[in-house]
């Protein structure tokens, strides 16, 4: 496991000289270019953090040759320093860029902008969390989890943690998910009666059957995660996605939770059933796959929503 030091490494540096972008700017991305955003966006960051490539929307995703070394020290560079602008300027630097930003226009290319800054973000010192390896779930590779790096009270929100939304059409549907590949952020609105895609810093959120955050919309195309209860530091971040993700009853589910009470994947032949969850919100359940956005549109089997979200 790879710890990440979470202090300030340079305490000569005031606050104030450190310029932030604003936290939540409204950008509005098609789901394709969400996707195409955020495995870009990840492949820079996250990925170069971590030293190896996490999940992608597409499936194919090649990650920029020749740039892992110069990328990674730029992200070390960043903890220290948390130079937004001038990491950005770095970040898009090579020939790749010439090409990628080819044929963007400047809402596209400021799209990308703060979508990178979303997940340097991050790793920015006041975040309040951090991301590190996770191999707790057998059907994953590459996993990550976040952790927190500070306490954190009842009804605060994660400020640093987005989740970002992009509707999802039939024809995108079909073109862009590949069910078990990369369905793992797809989820469905009863209010607005269709999938979505869910991505950002917050789809590194893994389940837990007692989470202890909860996901809401907030209306600008993009989701912050609430605390429900009180969280230590290092105690990682943790939604609830549902009652029938992982199976059904979450049959197969590998939690902490689940492991600790001996259910889900760790269930003793013959034990009693425990007591089922509320689901977080109750107009959205996560990563559904296919299957599941099928049963619902169906059977409307969630409740409708009580807010104005």
């Amino acid at each position: 496991m790879v710890v990440v030091n979470t202090e300030i490494t340079n305490p000569e540096m005031k606050e104030e000289s450190i310029l932030r972008p604003k936290k939540n700017l409204t950008v509005n991305m098609s789901a394709r270019e969400l996707c195409e955003n955020d495995d870009l966006a990840t492949s820079l960051t996250v990925d170069q953090y971590l030293g190896f490539t996490t999940h992608k929307m597409n499936t194919k995703f090649r990650p920029i040759r020749g740039q892992g070394q110069r990328l990674t020290a730029l992200m070390k560079e960043f903890r220290r320093k948390c130079n937004y602008q001038e990491t950005y300027k770095e970040l898009i630097s090579g020939e790749w860029s010439r090409m990628y930003f080819l044929n963007k226009d400047m809402k596209q290319k400021k799209a990308f902008q703060t979508h990178i800054n979303r997940y340097l973000r991050m790793f920015d010192h006041l975040s309040g969390y951090e991301i590190r390896p996770c191999d707790r779930y057998s059907s994953e590779s590459g996993g990550a989890k976040l952790v927190s790096s500070k306490s954190w009270r009842k009804g605060e929100t994660i400020e640093n943690l987005l989740g970002c939304i992009a509707k999802l059409t039939k024809e995108e549907e079909r073109t862009l998910l590949e069910s078990g590949k990369n369905d793992f952020s797809v989820m469905y609105s009863t209010r607005q009666n269709r999938p979505q895609l869910w991505l950002g810093p917050a789809a590194y959120i893994n389940h837990d059957c007692e989470a202890n955050c909860n996901l809401e919309c907030n209306g600008l195309k993009t989701a912050v995660v609430k605390v429900l209860r009180d969280i230590s530091a290092g105690e990682e971040i943790t939604c609830y996605y549902g009652s029938s993700f992982f199976g059904e009853d979450n049959c197969h589910c590998e939690c902490e939770t689940c492991e600790r009470k001996l259910s889900g994947a760790f269930k003793i032949q013959g034990s009693p059933k425990t007591e089922e969850p509320k689901m977080f919100g109750t107009k959205y359940g996560l990563r559904e796959t296919n299957i599941r956005l099928n049963r619902l549109r169906q059977n409307g089997t969630v409740e409708k929503p009580s807010d104005k979200a």
